[in-house]
């Protein structure tokens, strides 16, 4: 219950800062100065030492309960640490049991249901009409899921060019640039409606809840689709190495939805901030300058996900600098949360009131800052401030009860989830012949293709004409042909120097280069280019990206030398296994559409002085 104190009872100092007599204790209960300024506190509109949404936290340590929930009290966030943590071990206990199921119900929906009891734990779901959160909600799946489905293709088109081959800077900025910002254009609009449609007083952490809310269901429907390929062609992931399964989890269950809620968030603090009139303020055109620069950084620390992504460095590279991105984004929110409790405008001051401050539990004057630790008031939902001026509160949720409410969702959605791809799944093709023999491919009589010749006359081949089924491209070292039918792909036909190295080390040496995430699935028995011996390999990656889907892709390598000058001919695109049917149904393990086309060129190669063919 409140107490009301008698006025004499009280003690008061001045503030240096607002100039207010306030009651005494280390900060000041109008505008959260330091009464009494110490080594470390910085300039007072930025108060260093004390973050203003929890008690004995300074601004800059690392602590993402704190950043992500900021409205709870400071006991009653132990749950919420312990939720944190129990999210990357359910992502690591789906990889290391190779279960897509729980990967997809960890990494779509742990963060964002985490979120939500957060919500209903802090009251402040409750300080927001429904229909705002509805709409929010709604809007954000839809604009998920459509940019999704609209940048898959697109996307897996793009992995089908090797590294450094054919890649424009048009291509970069599409894929590399174009994408992430686009997404991160589309998450914030459900908030920007929000604004529109909200006719409740204005407070920060209102716009953070909503931005949050936003941003996280946005990314989580536009996410389940790109996992769902994986989903649905094997309840066992049984051939995708360890390292880039875990990675993939990182990214999609952890970095991409906290990044996106740090973007959510300070978006919608922006938007629902209010510059209390008639009080002179510290430093206001710093304190919006520094809020921007928040935003700025979070927005270009975004877009470098999808020029990593592009640049397809090794996955342990990748990891780190989306992890990375990540935590620079968690401080930005932290900064940009902070400045907007302290310079925002208050509630009006409620003198002879006492209440307990739930952050430290100090009974203290109704103020806008808790003179003891220094937390705002608005630090808190504004139920819950209404509930605290009559009775001391308490959190809802045990240690055990928020965790087990969380696990128990995603446990649920889990199972649901693999009863489905139980019934989506297809069983391993067994092979009958006969019946199931496959008949020789018959269609279009073989024509003699283009020829490419080098300049210096060391080789020649044949490669398919341009038009509708090919994009060709040639260059001195020899042809490019990326496919435009089907599944896509491309195909290269070229030539370099072996230098005294075998087929064997030029193969794997153009693997590492094109590809340096693949893995070799097999070697080719028997492999043969321009008709002479060499050494093939077959290898699949997946590639590991924030924006992109997951999808298998294959990749084929055939090397020859001779005359110390290498033939190289390789294809990639989409895995795609075989299985029976009409036509030519052949079983074949490469399992690549666009090697049916490399088996036409690869023995055209002649190497000079080599008889005609």
């Amino acid at each position: 219950m409140t107490a009301e104190p008698a006025e004499n009872d009280t003690d008061t100092a001045h503030c240096r800062v607002c100039r207010s007599d306030v009651p005494a204790g280390i900060f000041c209960g109008v505008c959260g100065a330091p009464l009494c300024p110490r080594r470390g506190d910085g300039p007072a509109w930025l108060r260093l030492r004390s973050y203003a949404a929890a008690a004995g936290e300074r601004l800059l340590r690392p602590a993402p309960a704190s950043s992500l929930f900021p409205q709870l009290p400071t006991p009653a966030r132990t749950p919420f640490r312990v939720g944190l943590a129990l999210l990357p071990l359910a992502l690591m206990i789906g990889a290391l049991l190779r279960a897509p199921a729980l990967l997809i119900a960890a990494g779509t929906l742990g963060l964002p249901l985490l979120f939500v009891l957060y919500l209903y734990d802090s009251g402040a779901g409750r300080d927001v009409p429904d229909r705002i959160l509805l709409v929010t909600t709604g809007l954000a799946v839809v604009l998920g899921i459509a940019w999704a489905l609209l940048t898959g293709p697109s996307l897996a088109r793009a992995y089908s060019v090797p590294l450094g081959d054919s890649v424009t800077v048009y291509q970069i900025f599409r894929h590399g640039l174009g994408v992430p910002i686009g997404a991160l254009i589309l998450a914030v609009v459900p908030v920007v409606v929000a604004r529109l449609l909200d006719r409740t007083p204005r407070e920060s952490l209102h716009g953070f809840m909503i931005g949050t809310l936003g941003t996280l269901s946005f990314t989580a429907a536009a996410t389940a689709p790109r996992l769902v390929p994986q989903f649905t062609t094997e309840l066992v992931v049984r051939n995708r190495p360890m390292p880039g399964l875990l990675a993939q989890a990182a990214i999609h269950g952890m970095t991409l939805p906290l990044s996106a809620a740090a973007v959510g968030g300070l978006v919608g603090a922006a938007l629902w901030f209010t510059q209390p009139d008639g009080v002179a303020r510290r430093h206001p055109g710093s304190v919006r300058v520094a809020m921007a620069a928040a935003a700025a950084t979070v927005i270009m620390v975004y877009a470098v996900l999808g020029l990593v992504d592009v640049a397809r460095v090794p996955e342990p590279v990748q990891l780190a600098v989306h992890v990375a991105v990540t935590v620079a984004a968690l401080y930005a929110l932290r900064i940009g949360l902070h400045l907007a409790l302290l310079h925002e405008a208050h509630d009006p001051v409620a003198t002879g009131r006492s209440v307990c401050c739930p952050h430290c539990g100090t009974v203290t004057p109704d103020l806008a800052f808790c003179p003891a630790c220094g937390a705002a008031a608005r630090a808190s939902s504004r139920s819950s401030r209404t509930l605290r001026r009559e009775q001391r509160p308490g959190r809802t949720h045990s240690m055990v009860t928020l965790p087990a409410a969380w696990g128990g969702v995603i446990a649920v959605t889990a199972v649901a989830l693999t009863a489905v791809g139980g019934v989506l799944s297809r069983p391993p093709v067994r092979y009958a012949c006969p019946p199931e023999c496959g008949s020789p491919p018959v269609g279009e009589p073989v024509t003699a293709g283009p020829l490419f010749t080098a300049a210096d006359g060391r080789f020649s081949v044949s490669y398919p004409a341009a038009g509708a089924a090919y994009r060709v491209t040639t260059r001195p070292d020899g042809v490019t042909a990326e496919s435009l039918h089907g599944d896509g792909g491309t195909m290269r036909l070229f030539a370099r120097q072996a230098i005294g190295s075998s087929p064997v080390a030029i193969a794997n040496s153009v693997l590492a280069q094109s590809f340096p995430n693949a893995r070799t699935a097999y070697e080719i028995p028997n492999a043969m280019v321009g008709y002479q011996s060499g050494y093939g390999l077959v290898a699949d990656y997946w590639p590991l990206g924030a924006m992109s889907s997951v999808v298998h892709m294959r990749v084929i390598v055939m090397v020859a030398v001779k005359d110390d000058l290498a033939l190289i001919a390789d294809a990639v695109g989409p895995y795609r296994e075989s299985r029976p049917g009409p036509g030519s149904t052949k079983p074949s393990g490469v399992g690549l559409e666009l090697a049916k086309d490399l088996g036409r060129y690869v023995n055209t190669f002649r190497w000079a002085g080599d008889p005609a063919r």
